[in-house]
């Protein structure tokens, strides 16, 4: 059969002459054939585009309907036809309950009294409706004293007196070795009820710690509920737990609930270290999940400015644990806003229902009693679209991504043998892998610069932060811009350089060009998902899918000829096959907006929001796209496609600097995206430099030690949380006694700008104003820092007053002074101590806390500094404490600059009459939170 069909053949093609095949045939290496490539006319319909757009909104729609689902809550009424389950209800009564106290900072009566009598209360009636003979319940109240380094923000050192924890610890009958730990926190920031930060979470746990302390079902170890009363303080109350409470001892694993949102899902952002047994009982435990190693790869960069109890018990407890929170609304967190109202029902049963099976899970699992059999390893976890979990062990995903890598090696190989024809003498398919790639590159930095100038652009016309209430501003103020000019850069690089090495007269091989440029992205991506494997970082996982599935796409349409003859299959084709890891990328991005966009409303307004954003719009739609824009080359009219695309891009500007649709603050209750604003009004003292004599010793309630005052002044400090503030208030400032705003001078003079700063957040909230009282009004806010003792002595000599020894980190044997003073300091339960030694003099050494002191990020004229947050919740007196500063040999004049500040944040004295006056004045749209304190500074 086949020697007669060949016979045929010869004998029709005898006597012909045999003719060079036309310019626009493309040979197929591997059939050795030739095959026409496509002319324009059989490009697809320009429709086709559309029908992407329309499938990739469904599907982002689809998304969004996805993330919004939530359980039917159970109410009281329920509970009868449903035994031994979590009642949202019964949650909801006790956030009310609590949130009805008002606003709770450590320290106000409201936290150290009645918060603590609420908690105490309700557990109370739970242990009186348990059976003692299935379940030990023991309740405490510590109140603990201690202090810590925080790397946190611009690093400081935390001290804290007397904070409290309630502590509830259920056990079996027969006592158990080994604990796990739930935790909430119950105070709050100033002005805020905190209903989801984070007393949705105390009341959570008051509920599950019902449930299972009435069940019949006896527990195999025991589980510690702390409901702590000082996080908002940088995590106090959790630091004294774990290092100082007899029931730490045994905690071998813990669970954090925190919010920085209010209602919607709860999200595991935080799993480890190591330890990889935890999430894989999350993962078989929870209906409901809602995790990514993504989240938590974001969290630990520091991108997002927060922070929470998970890193006191991984840090100083050496545990490890899951840590979960509310990201959802972030507009109202830390405002009088997070109230009982924005947090549904269904938000609460979803977090309990998903909880309680973990907690069960987790305080019977095998590894819980052996923790360090299980410690090693990590892994890469994500939820698709939160109907399941997918959980990968290092190991596997090491060997999923070496064969994604062999499958995109596969495809370049295929690729490449194709190509072999088309390629221009001299060129090497290779070559022009090279040259794509740099092309991608440069495509990349030109969607940037262009964006970037838009955002500095629409800044600079106070358009700025369009997208801070409606995220929809982003698709035409960004996301367009960069799809405009990649297709056009595409079109470009193809038809006009590309096309110069290859044997192609005209412009319209799009199958060619598209294999190449594809073949360059996926190698570009396989490198990055190589650096973040050996990184072992679990965002692998994102370029991981996307790798995975366009190489087989590629693979497949290389081995079908027929389907890359076709683009309209070939479109269809690479819709399917891009459609999950599309799917999964705009879930996580939609999820990152939420998170992301909220807080660019409290970042400080000299971080400039709208080119940060416009650089992540930029950076995560660039990799979302690059795979996907090539599809352009096989559309007939590009010119179409990019007509509308700048039709909306430029009635989307009119519509934004010409209408008011684009403001960005709202203060609709339902919905509220206000404008934050933090003001304080302000004492500030400036001292003279004190001359302290060799040998000083003097009673602390002596008026020695101080120094004259050279300057005095009060006014309102507005602390600009956004790139609009002040401006949108410009109309209050010239109202009443109150000066113009104008920037404060005294930041190059005086330590920390003179100001109070409550954190240690100069280094990116650096942009303030000051509101100068035309008259100096002393605002009574008790603060007072006297210098009680001064002993000096040669460097590598002995300290006689503690016999110790010169620190380890400073040889003994430099040459200098060791000089040691010490302080009383008076003031209210919140106080700050800034410390800046002069050149030529370093601290090695306080009372405050054993070894080193921790720097500051922050220079003060090239000088280091120190920041101290100081809070005191009951008994409060005087803080005596004491520095040792090495003075080199050579070194004369001043020692140190210090400052003091002092903050009213609860009580009636937290807000002055002007303050009042002026908050009161502020439009529905904005929010506010304000106290009065006091700031000294003084020279040693």
């Amino acid at each position: 059969m086949i020697s007669s069909g060949s016979k045929s053949i010869r004998q029709r093609s005898g006597g012909t002459k045999i003719k060079s095949p036309p310019e626009d045939v493309v040979y197929s290496s591997k059939l050795s054939s030739p095959r026409r490539s496509q002319p324009s006319s059989v490009l697809a319909p320009t429709y086709m585009f559309g029908l992407f757009v329309l499938v990739y909104l469904a599907t982002y729609g689809f998304v969004m309907l996805v993330e919004r689902q939530l359980p039917r809550p159970l109410t009281i009424q329920d509970e009868p036809r449903h035994p031994g389950r979590f009642i949202a209800e019964r949650v909801y009564n006790h956030l009310v309950n609590l949130t009805s106290l008002g606003p709770r900072p450590v320290g106000s009566f409201e936290n150290e009294v009645l918060a603590v009598n609420f908690l105490r209360k309700e557990i109370n009636n739970v242990i009186q409706q348990s059976d003692p003979k299935v379940h030990q319940i023991r309740l405490d109240t510590q109140t603990v004293s201690g202090a810590f380094p925080l790397t946190f923000l611009d690093r400081m050192t935390n001290i804290y007196r007397n904070v409290q924890n309630v502590i509830v610890r259920v056990g079996p009958v027969v006592e158990s070795a080994h604990s796990l730990l739930v935790n909430c926190h119950f105070d709050t920031v100033p002005d805020s009820p905190g209903a989801s930060d984070d007393g949705s979470s105390c009341a959570l746990m008051l509920e599950l710690l019902r449930v299972i302390a009435l069940s019949p079902t006896p527990l195999q170890n025991n589980i510690v509920f702390l409901f702590n009363g000082a996080e908002e303080a940088f995590l106090q109350a959790s630091h004294g737990f774990i290092t100082q409470h007899p029931w730490a001892r045994n905690v071998r694993a813990f669970v954090n609930l925190e919010a920085c949102g209010a209602g919607g899902r709860e999200v595991l952002f935080q799993s480890g270290p190591k330890n990889p047994w935890l999430m894989e009982v999350y993962s078989a435990s929870v209906p409901y999940p809602f995790a990514s190693s993504l989240a938590q790869d974001v969290f630990q960069s520091g991108l997002i400015p927060g922070d929470t109890d998970f890193r006191i018990f991984r840090d100083f407890g050496n545990i490890p644990g899951l840590d979960f929170a509310w990201s959802k609304n972030g507009y109202v967190y830390h405002t009088r806003l997070d109230a009982v109202s924005q947090i549904p029902l269904a938000s609460l049963q979803r977090t309990g229902d998903n909880i309680l099976p973990l907690l069960l899970n987790l305080v019977n699992s095998k590894q819980l009693v052996a923790v360090h059999q299980y410690r090693e390893g990590s892994l890469v976890y994500f939820d698709f679209i939160g109907l399941f979990i997918v959980t990968l062990s290092s190991t596997f995903t090491i060997l999923v991504c070496l064969l994604t890598l062999g499958l995109v090696l596969l495809s370049v190989y295929i690729n490449s043998r194709a190509a072999g024809e088309q390629l221009a003498h001299g060129s090497s398919y290779a070559g022009l892998l090279v040259r794509c790639a740099g092309f991608t590159l440069v495509n990349y930095l030109l969607c940037l610069g262009v964006n970037l100038a838009i955002a500095f652009t629409l800044t600079k016309m106070n358009r700025a932060m369009s997208w801070y209430g409606a995220h929809l501003w982003l698709v035409p103020l960004y996301i367009i811009p960069l799809l405009i000019l990649s297709f056009s850069s595409i079109l470009f690089f193809t038809h006009n350089y590309l096309a110069k090495f290859t044997r192609f007269k005209q412009s319209t091989h799009s199958s060619f060009y598209y294999n190449v440029i594809t073949d360059s992205t996926l190698l570009l991506y396989s490198l990055i998902m190589m650096l973040l494997m050996f990184t072992y970082v679990g965002s692998v996982m994102v370029p991981l899918i996307w790798i995975l599935s366009l190489s087989l796409f590629s693979i497949l349409r290389s081995l079908h000829p027929s389907l890359s003859l076709n683009p309209v299959s070939s479109l269809l084709c690479f819709l399917l096959f891009s459609l999950v890891p599309y799917m999964l990328c705009s879930y996580l991005i939609y999820c990152v907006l939420l998170l992301i966009v909220p807080i660019m409303g409290r970042s400080g307004s000299g971080n400039h929001a709208e080119e940060v954003i416009s650089f992540l719009t930029t950076t995560i739609f660039s990799l979302l796209f690059n795979l996907m824009t090539p599809c352009i080359l096989f559309v007939r009219s590009p010119k179409k496609v990019l007509s509308s695309l700048g039709t909306i891009f430029f009635v989307s500007i009119l519509l934004l600097v010409l209408t008011p649709l684009g403001f960005p603050y709202s203060g609709e209750l339902s919905s509220p995206t206000p404008q934050r604003y933090m003001i304080m009004h302000v004492d500030r003292v400036y001292h003279n430099p004190y001359s302290i004599p060799d040998q000083l010793s003097v009673n602390s309630s002596s008026t020695q030690g101080q120094g004259s005052i050279r300057k005095a002044k009060s006014g309102l400090w507005l602390i600009d949380l956004d790139v609009n503030s002040p401006k949108t208030i410009d109309h209050l400032i010239s109202e009443g006694s109150m000066s113009v705003v104008s920037e404060d001078s005294d930041c190059s003079r005086e330590l920390y700008c003179g100001l109070p700063y409550f954190l240690p957040v100069y280094t990116f909230i650096f942009h303030t104003h000051w509101i100068q009282d035309r008259v100096y009004t002393p605002l009574g806010v008790p603060l007072d820092l006297k210098l009680t003792y001064k002993h000096v002595e040669p460097w590598n000599q002995v300290d006689q007053s503690n016999n110790t020894q010169p620190p380890v980190n400073m040889s003994p044997t430099r040459k200098g002074t060791r000089i040691r003073l010490s302080f009383s300091l008076n003031g209210t339960d919140h106080v700050n101590i800034l410390v800046s030694p002069f050149t030529g003099v370093e601290l090695v050494r306080w009372s405050l806390l054993e070894g080193t002191p921790l720097k500051n990020k922050s220079k003060f004229r090239g000088r280091d500094t120190y920041f101290v947050f100081y809070t005191c919740a009951s008994n409060i007196q005087s803080f005596h404490f004491w520095i040792e500063l090495f003075v080199e040999e050579a070194t004369t004049g001043h020692l140190v600059d210090m400052g003091v500040a002092s903050h009213h944040v609860h009580g009636e004295k937290q807000l002055t009459k002007p303050l009042a006056s002026f908050l009161n004045k502020f439009p529905s749209w904005t929010v506010t939170t304000g106290w009065t304190a006091g700031m000294k500074l003084y020279t040693f």
